[in-house]
Protein backbone atom coordinates (compact mmCIF):
# COMPACT_ATOMS: atom_id res chain seq x y z
CA UNK A 1 0.00 0.00 0.00
CA UNK A 2 1.00 3.41 -0.92
CA UNK A 3 -0.16 6.77 1.12
CA UNK A 4 -0.05 9.81 -1.55
CA UNK A 5 0.03 12.46 1.01
CA UNK A 6 -0.82 16.03 0.25
CA UNK A 7 2.32 17.71 1.59
CA UNK A 8 5.54 17.87 4.00
CA UNK A 9 3.12 19.07 6.66
CA UNK A 10 0.92 16.34 6.68
CA UNK A 11 4.05 13.57 5.93
CA UNK A 12 5.05 14.84 9.07
CA UNK A 13 2.28 14.08 11.59
CA UNK A 14 1.01 11.25 9.65
CA UNK A 15 0.95 7.93 12.20
CA UNK A 16 3.44 5.69 12.04
CA UNK A 17 1.46 2.84 12.86
CA UNK A 18 -0.75 2.79 9.67
CA UNK A 19 0.37 0.69 7.28
CA UNK A 20 2.51 1.25 4.24
CA UNK A 21 4.89 3.44 2.28
CA UNK A 22 4.38 7.22 2.52
CA UNK A 23 4.88 9.58 -0.82
CA UNK A 24 4.59 13.14 -0.42
CA UNK A 25 2.91 15.00 -3.84
CA UNK A 26 4.44 18.01 -3.96
CA UNK A 27 3.22 19.77 -7.40
CA UNK A 28 1.18 22.81 -7.45
CA UNK A 29 -1.38 21.56 -10.84
CA UNK A 30 -3.85 24.22 -10.00
CA UNK A 31 -0.65 27.16 -11.55
CA UNK A 32 1.00 27.14 -15.03
CA UNK A 33 0.35 25.35 -18.01
CA UNK A 34 -2.25 22.46 -17.60
CA UNK A 35 0.06 19.90 -19.60
CA UNK A 36 2.01 17.39 -19.27
CA UNK A 37 5.29 18.51 -19.92
CA UNK A 38 7.64 19.54 -17.31
CA UNK A 39 9.81 21.73 -19.17
CA UNK A 40 7.11 23.78 -20.01
CA UNK A 41 5.39 24.42 -17.14
CA UNK A 42 8.70 24.77 -15.34
CA UNK A 43 9.68 27.71 -18.09
CA UNK A 44 6.49 29.25 -16.82
CA UNK A 45 6.17 28.67 -13.33
CA UNK A 46 9.33 28.49 -12.04
CA UNK A 47 9.94 32.01 -12.27
CA UNK A 48 6.47 33.10 -11.34
CA UNK A 49 6.78 31.64 -8.07
CA UNK A 50 10.20 32.39 -7.72
CA UNK A 51 12.05 29.02 -7.88
CA UNK A 52 14.59 27.84 -9.98
CA UNK A 53 13.49 26.30 -13.08
CA UNK A 54 16.07 23.42 -12.24
CA UNK A 55 14.47 23.15 -8.77
CA UNK A 56 10.65 22.55 -10.53
CA UNK A 57 11.88 19.85 -12.84
CA UNK A 58 13.34 18.08 -10.72
CA UNK A 59 10.52 17.71 -8.29
CA UNK A 60 7.99 17.37 -12.12
CA UNK A 61 10.62 14.33 -12.07
CA UNK A 62 10.28 12.83 -8.78
CA UNK A 63 6.27 13.13 -9.05
CA UNK A 64 6.49 11.38 -12.76
CA UNK A 65 8.61 8.82 -11.33
CA UNK A 66 5.79 8.06 -8.13
CA UNK A 67 2.76 8.09 -10.61
CA UNK A 68 4.77 5.29 -12.42
CA UNK A 69 6.53 3.38 -9.20
CA UNK A 70 2.48 3.42 -7.73
CA UNK A 71 1.14 1.49 -10.77
CA UNK A 72 0.59 -2.27 -8.85
CA UNK A 73 -0.10 -1.70 -5.25
CA UNK A 74 -2.94 -0.28 -3.74
CA UNK A 75 -3.16 3.38 -3.57
CA UNK A 76 -4.18 5.49 -0.64
CA UNK A 77 -5.18 9.73 -1.71
CA UNK A 78 -4.63 11.90 1.08
CA UNK A 79 -6.42 15.12 -0.06
CA UNK A 80 -8.61 17.99 1.57
CA UNK A 81 -11.02 19.64 -0.03
CA UNK A 82 -9.54 23.17 -1.28
CA UNK A 83 -8.93 24.17 -5.05
CA UNK A 84 -5.22 23.23 -5.03
CA UNK A 85 -6.05 19.96 -3.83
CA UNK A 86 -8.87 19.11 -6.23
CA UNK A 87 -7.04 20.00 -9.09
CA UNK A 88 -3.88 17.99 -8.01
CA UNK A 89 -6.34 15.25 -7.52
CA UNK A 90 -7.97 15.23 -10.91
CA UNK A 91 -4.46 14.86 -12.26
CA UNK A 92 -2.97 12.56 -10.36
CA UNK A 93 -6.37 10.03 -10.68
CA UNK A 94 -6.44 10.94 -14.46
CA UNK A 95 -2.46 9.37 -14.97
CA UNK A 96 -2.78 6.40 -12.86
CA UNK A 97 -2.98 3.06 -14.63
CA UNK A 98 -6.86 1.47 -13.97
CA UNK A 99 -4.94 -1.65 -12.84
CA UNK A 100 -4.07 0.36 -9.44
CA UNK A 101 -7.02 0.15 -7.05
CA UNK A 102 -7.54 3.95 -5.63
CA UNK A 103 -8.62 4.65 -2.14
CA UNK A 104 -9.49 8.25 -1.38
CA UNK A 105 -9.44 10.02 2.30
CA UNK A 106 -10.76 13.86 1.18
CA UNK A 107 -12.54 15.46 4.18
CA UNK A 108 -14.13 18.97 4.19
CA UNK A 109 -12.35 22.14 5.30
CA UNK A 110 -14.51 22.83 8.44
CA UNK A 111 -13.75 24.22 12.19
CA UNK A 112 -12.87 20.66 12.98
CA UNK A 113 -10.20 20.06 10.50
CA UNK A 114 -8.74 22.77 8.95
CA UNK A 115 -6.66 20.64 7.07
CA UNK A 116 -4.80 17.33 7.35
CA UNK A 117 -1.49 18.70 9.09
CA UNK A 118 -3.41 19.82 11.92
CA UNK A 119 -5.11 16.44 13.02
CA UNK A 120 -4.01 14.64 15.84
CA UNK A 121 -2.83 10.60 14.91
CA UNK A 122 -6.23 9.62 16.19
CA UNK A 123 -8.25 11.18 13.76
CA UNK A 124 -5.86 10.43 10.79
CA UNK A 125 -6.40 6.96 11.42
CA UNK A 126 -10.07 7.19 11.41
CA UNK A 127 -10.36 9.17 8.27
CA UNK A 128 -8.07 5.92 7.09
CA UNK A 129 -10.37 3.59 7.94
CA UNK A 130 -13.45 5.42 6.44
CA UNK A 131 -11.40 5.78 3.13
CA UNK A 132 -13.51 4.96 0.38
CA UNK A 133 -12.42 3.45 -2.69
CA UNK A 134 -12.48 5.27 -6.42
CA UNK A 135 -14.78 3.04 -9.00
CA UNK A 136 -14.49 2.62 -12.68
CA UNK A 137 -17.08 5.23 -13.28
CA UNK A 138 -15.14 7.78 -10.30
CA UNK A 139 -11.57 7.84 -12.25
CA UNK A 140 -13.39 8.33 -15.46
CA UNK A 141 -15.34 11.06 -14.30
CA UNK A 142 -11.82 12.83 -12.73
CA UNK A 143 -10.05 12.40 -15.63
CA UNK A 144 -12.73 14.39 -17.66
CA UNK A 145 -12.50 17.23 -15.24
CA UNK A 146 -8.71 17.17 -15.51
CA UNK A 147 -9.09 17.62 -19.32
CA UNK A 148 -12.04 20.70 -18.53
CA UNK A 149 -9.68 22.16 -16.52
CA UNK A 150 -6.89 22.00 -19.31
CA UNK A 151 -8.73 23.60 -22.49
CA UNK A 152 -8.10 26.05 -24.04
CA UNK A 153 -11.97 27.27 -24.04
CA UNK A 154 -13.04 27.83 -20.37
CA UNK A 155 -16.83 27.05 -20.73
CA UNK A 156 -16.42 23.81 -21.40
CA UNK A 157 -15.14 23.56 -17.53
CA UNK A 158 -17.60 26.33 -16.65
CA UNK A 159 -20.42 23.98 -18.13
CA UNK A 160 -19.18 20.76 -16.50
CA UNK A 161 -21.56 19.55 -13.57
CA UNK A 162 -19.78 16.65 -11.65
CA UNK A 163 -20.84 14.01 -9.05
CA UNK A 164 -17.76 13.81 -7.71
CA UNK A 165 -17.20 15.16 -4.36
CA UNK A 166 -16.45 19.04 -3.99
CA UNK A 167 -15.64 19.30 -7.85
CA UNK A 168 -18.34 22.11 -8.82
CA UNK A 169 -17.34 23.70 -5.82
CA UNK A 170 -13.49 24.08 -7.30
CA UNK A 171 -15.08 24.62 -10.39
CA UNK A 172 -16.54 28.05 -8.86
CA UNK A 173 -13.64 28.75 -7.26
CA UNK A 174 -11.69 28.46 -10.24
CA UNK A 175 -13.84 30.67 -12.30
CA UNK A 176 -13.57 33.43 -9.31
CA UNK A 177 -9.54 33.08 -10.65
CA UNK A 178 -10.62 35.33 -13.70
CA UNK A 179 -10.62 39.28 -14.39
CA UNK A 180 -13.61 40.84 -12.65
CA UNK A 181 -15.72 41.95 -15.72
CA UNK A 182 -16.23 44.74 -13.69
CA UNK A 183 -13.49 46.12 -12.49
CA UNK A 184 -10.37 43.42 -13.89
CA UNK A 185 -9.16 41.87 -10.35
CA UNK A 186 -9.96 38.49 -9.93
CA UNK A 187 -11.89 37.43 -6.57
CA UNK A 188 -8.33 37.06 -4.55
CA UNK A 189 -6.81 40.66 -5.64
CA UNK A 190 -9.86 42.26 -4.57
CA UNK A 191 -9.83 40.80 -1.06
CA UNK A 192 -6.04 41.96 -1.28
CA UNK A 193 -6.42 45.22 -2.22
CA UNK A 194 -9.75 45.88 -0.05
CA UNK A 195 -7.29 44.56 3.29
CA UNK A 196 -4.67 47.01 2.35
CA UNK A 197 -7.30 50.00 2.47
CA UNK A 198 -6.53 50.99 6.42
CA UNK A 199 -2.50 51.27 5.79
CA UNK A 200 0.43 49.33 5.29
CA UNK A 201 0.34 45.46 5.94
CA UNK A 202 2.86 42.96 6.80
CA UNK A 203 2.75 40.05 4.08
CA UNK A 204 2.46 37.34 6.45
CA UNK A 205 -0.34 39.65 8.73
CA UNK A 206 -2.14 39.79 4.99
CA UNK A 207 -1.74 36.43 3.90
CA UNK A 208 -3.33 34.87 6.78
CA UNK A 209 -6.25 37.90 6.50
CA UNK A 210 -7.14 37.02 2.99
CA UNK A 211 -6.10 33.44 2.79
CA UNK A 212 -8.02 32.40 6.10
CA UNK A 213 -11.01 34.51 5.61
CA UNK A 214 -14.36 32.36 4.65
CA UNK A 215 -14.71 33.40 1.06
CA UNK A 216 -11.02 32.11 -0.24
CA UNK A 217 -9.68 29.65 2.52
CA UNK A 218 -11.10 26.68 0.30
CA UNK A 219 -8.28 27.60 -2.49
CA UNK A 220 -5.85 25.82 -0.58
CA UNK A 221 -3.15 28.62 -1.55
CA UNK A 222 0.26 28.58 0.52
CA UNK A 223 2.56 31.11 1.08
CA UNK A 224 4.75 31.07 -2.26
CA UNK A 225 1.47 30.75 -4.01
CA UNK A 226 -0.02 33.49 -2.54
CA UNK A 227 3.44 35.93 -2.82
CA UNK A 228 3.02 35.51 -6.47
CA UNK A 229 -0.28 37.00 -6.66
CA UNK A 230 1.35 39.31 -4.64
CA UNK A 231 3.90 40.65 -6.94
CA UNK A 232 2.03 40.33 -10.55
CA UNK A 233 -0.55 42.87 -8.33
CA UNK A 234 1.99 45.47 -8.35
CA UNK A 235 1.67 48.50 -9.16
CA UNK A 236 -1.68 48.68 -7.82
CA UNK A 237 0.40 47.82 -4.51
CA UNK A 238 3.59 48.55 -3.56
CA UNK A 239 5.79 46.06 -2.12
CA UNK A 240 9.47 47.36 0.12
CA UNK A 241 12.43 44.97 -0.85
CA UNK A 242 10.22 42.45 -3.49
CA UNK A 243 13.88 40.82 -3.84
CA UNK A 244 13.69 39.87 -0.10
CA UNK A 245 11.69 36.34 1.01
CA UNK A 246 8.17 37.28 0.82
CA UNK A 247 8.18 36.75 4.88
CA UNK A 248 10.06 40.80 4.80
CA UNK A 249 7.81 41.82 2.91
CA UNK A 250 5.00 45.19 3.74
CA UNK A 251 2.80 45.71 1.39
CA UNK A 252 1.04 48.94 0.65
CA UNK A 253 -2.02 50.18 -1.19
CA UNK A 254 -1.35 52.84 -4.03
CA UNK A 255 -3.10 55.30 -5.45
CA UNK A 256 -3.81 52.79 -8.56
CA UNK A 257 -4.97 50.36 -6.25
CA UNK A 258 -7.36 52.75 -4.41
CA UNK A 259 -8.57 53.78 -7.76
CA UNK A 260 -9.55 50.62 -9.14
CA UNK A 261 -11.30 49.84 -5.92
CA UNK A 262 -13.52 52.95 -6.59
CA UNK A 263 -14.43 52.35 -9.81
CA UNK A 264 -12.35 54.56 -11.83
CA UNK A 265 -10.04 52.64 -13.23
CA UNK A 266 -9.78 49.08 -14.70
CA UNK A 267 -7.17 46.84 -13.05
CA UNK A 268 -6.25 45.47 -16.40
CA UNK A 269 -5.86 49.01 -17.42
CA UNK A 270 -3.07 49.87 -14.97
CA UNK A 271 -1.18 46.42 -15.05
CA UNK A 272 0.56 43.71 -17.21
CA UNK A 273 -1.06 39.96 -16.78
CA UNK A 274 0.09 37.10 -17.58
CA UNK A 275 -1.68 34.17 -16.10
CA UNK A 276 -2.38 30.38 -16.46
CA UNK A 277 -6.03 29.38 -15.43
CA UNK A 278 -5.96 25.74 -16.76
CA UNK A 279 -5.54 25.83 -20.33
CA UNK A 280 -6.58 29.44 -20.64
CA UNK A 281 -3.09 32.02 -21.17
CA UNK A 282 -4.21 35.65 -20.08
CA UNK A 283 -1.23 37.74 -21.34
CA UNK A 284 -0.34 41.37 -22.35
CA UNK A 285 -2.37 42.71 -25.07
CA UNK A 286 -4.73 40.44 -25.72
CA UNK A 287 -8.00 39.83 -25.05
CA UNK A 288 -8.91 38.05 -21.71
CA UNK A 289 -11.77 35.91 -20.74
CA UNK A 290 -13.89 37.66 -17.73
CA UNK A 291 -16.30 36.62 -15.09
CA UNK A 292 -19.17 38.46 -13.79
CA UNK A 293 -20.30 36.44 -11.09
CA UNK A 294 -22.41 33.99 -12.42
CA UNK A 295 -21.02 33.31 -15.87
CA UNK A 296 -17.56 33.66 -18.37
CA UNK A 297 -17.77 36.61 -20.76
CA UNK A 298 -15.93 35.74 -23.88
CA UNK A 299 -12.82 38.08 -24.82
Amino acid sequence: MLHLLNGEATLAVFPPKLPGERAVWRDIMVEGPAVDDGAERGAWLAPWLGVAPEEYQQRWREGQALLTRAGGDDVVLWFEQDLFCAVNLWFVVARLPLRTPLWLVFPPLSAPCAGLATLPASELTELFESRRRLDRDARGEADRLWRAYAAADPTVLARTRSPLTFADDAIRLHLGRFPSAAHGLNETETATLRALVAGPRPFAELFRDVTHAPAHHRHGMGDVQYAAIVRELRPLIAVDDVATPCSTWRVTLTDLGAAVLEGRLDGLAARTLERWLGGVHLRPGEPSWRWDGEQLVPP
